[in-house]
């Protein structure tokens, strides 16, 4: 089945049912079904060939998903944009790939002249939730374009999305998201969260990624989606009881920032099911307060886009039985579709407790990376994407990441990994968030750095953080210094930008290795 397939039988069940929630607005099945349908009617009248770009930078917005699924009905390749992204981020990835059309929310607007300046290939503009002087709306665009259904032949294997890693520097990668891909996305999380259900879920994130994601299980078991106006811990906290949310995906950062505001008594979380985390790991320390402060309802989701962000899903039952003991924190043993090991640096597989690259395979994977043979090759061999995350599996065949191969610093000749040094400083009462680097050193060639971000009102001495991991971990592992800086750098899915640290550190030392 293709993505939009999912949604359709359960519009063509109920089109009146509410689907997504957006301030005062309600929007039904039928209405995204009906719209999406005229999109795709009006972009097969475009004279576009079979698998040309559009991209879409859209706010989180019901307009969203008739857009999203409008394309998927056509033989084109949808490219999402991320909103927080800046307009020479975008303009970067839509030159990088050849982006023919652009759908664009009206509040990016006012970049539509710099991005036709900068990406040669763009053929056509269209102005969603507004209207712009020469530029056609959406609802001029669709005109009288029919919302019967279209008749295409898009195959599992094709190309259905692309998805940039990058673009603001360097040049990006382009994940080709194959339409089995979304099948696979789907099904795993039916068969580990869903299935039976009808979600409430509560959109926090940017739609462009995970929460979207998420979204489009939440609608093949005929839920809604509540999309935040503006994104706060204090609105997301407020949401849960006023909407009876069940389900919510939030990166790590943002969990420790609802985790710092909330207040006992203030709200109800009884209606939640699943809080998701990932896209980052997790402090354990922060993990076991979100259970007690959520209830037992903490779902690990660990992926990355290559393998359509689900190749492990660990759900609230599993957190329970680890409770208790070291596997707590783990990423799981993969989702249902989804087979995750652990090989050493020469492909072997390695046995239960030692460290080594985590690798899957399944039919998340995507189709490699577009027009890259090279970092296609080098990512996915022998039938396994190699995922450069470090980690250890244990004899039930759970793993627990360590970190990533690239952020492991080599100081004194010793391998230290900054995950294990961050899990240490998340216990500190004071610390919200942190990251662990290396820093050039004469003496020990990297020096680990921590840097720090406090609670609001917090304070603590760096003498006592660098005394709190020399307890734990010993000599070599402890962090030479301590810097505590008033926010870290984060990215536009909630990342903490360990390479914009390191650059600070690096730069002035005027050394990149």
């Amino acid at each position: 089945m293709r993505l939009f397939e999912f949604f359709d039988k359960q519009a063509d069940l109920r089109p009146d049912a509410p689907a997504v929630l957006h301030g005062s607005s309600v929007v039904t099945y039928g209405q995204i079904q009906t719209e999406s349908r005229k999109i795709a009617n009006a972009m097969m009248e475009t004279g576009l060939a079979r698998g040309a770009k559009i991209a879409t930078w859209i706010h989180n917005h019901p307009s969203f998903f008739s857009v999203q699924l409008g394309v998927h009905r056509t033989p084109f390749v949808w490219m999402p944009l991320n909103y927080r992204a800046i307009a020479a981020e975008c303009a970067a990835n839509m030159e990088a790939f050849g982006a023919e059309w652009l759908f664009i929310d009206v509040q990016f607007a006012e970049h539509i002249a710099f991005l036709r300046a900068k990406v040669p290939s763009l053929k056509g503009v269209v102005v969603l939730n507004g209207e712009v002087a020469g530029v056609p709306s959406l609802e001029s665009f669709c005109g009288e374009a029919t919302a019967m259904p279209c008749e295409l032949d898009v195959g599992p294997l094709d190309t259905v999305t692309l998805i940039s890693t990058g673009g603001s520097t360097g040049r990006p990668k382009g994940v080709m998201r194959v339409s089995a891909n979304w099948m696979a996305l789907i099904v795993n999380y039916r068969l580990k969260l869903f299935a039976g259900s009808r979600p409430v879920n509560l959109v926090a994130t940017p739609l462009s990624h995970v929460a979207g994601e998420v979204a489009h299980a939440v609608f093949a078991e005929g839920g809604v989606n509540v999309i935040l106006e503006r994104t706060s811990p204090e609105l997301i906290l407020e949401a849960i009881e006023r909407h009876s949310i069940t389900s919510l995906f939030v990166p790590p950062t943002l969990l420790y920032m609802m985790l710092a505001r909330h207040v006992p008594g203030k709200h109800s979380y009884a209606s939640l099911r699943h809080l998701m985390y990932g896209a980052a790991p997790i402090s354990v320390e922060k993990l076991r307060e979100a259970w007690s402060v959520f209830g037992p309802v903490m779902t690990q989701l660990y992926g990355l886009m290559e393998a359509t962000s689900t190749v492990s899903i660990m759900g609230p039952d599993e957190h329970a039985q680890a409770f208790e003991s070291p596997r707590f924190g783990s990423i799981g043993r993969g989702s249902p579709l989804v087979m995750i090991d652990v090989r050493d640096k020469d492909g072997r597989f390695v046995a239960a407790g030692k460290k080594g690259e985590v690798v899957c395979r399944g039919s998340n994977l995507c189709g490699g990376y577009e027009a890259n043979p090279e970092a296609t090759a080098s990512a996915f061999r022998e039938g396994w994407f190699h995922t450069g995350d470090i980690g250890i599996k244990d004899e039930q065949g759970y793993v627990h990441l360590v970190d990533r191969s690239k952020d492991i610093i080599i100081s004194g000749g010793f391998n230290v990994y900054p995950g294990e040094v961050e899990q240490v400083l998340w216990t500190h009462p004071a610390i919200q968030d942190c990251a662990v680097i290396g820093v050039p050193d004469d003496k020990w060639g990297e020096a680990v750095t921590a840097v720090v971000e406090l609670k609001p009102g917090a304070s603590v001495a760096e003498s006592e953080l660098i005394a709190l991991c020399k307890d734990q971990l010993g000599s070599i592992r402890t962090p030479k210094s301590v810097a505590i800086w008033q926010s870290l750098p984060r990215s536009n899915v909630g990342k903490v930008l360990k390479k914009d640290i390191r650059e600070h550190y690096w730069n002035a030392a005027g050394r990149t290795i």
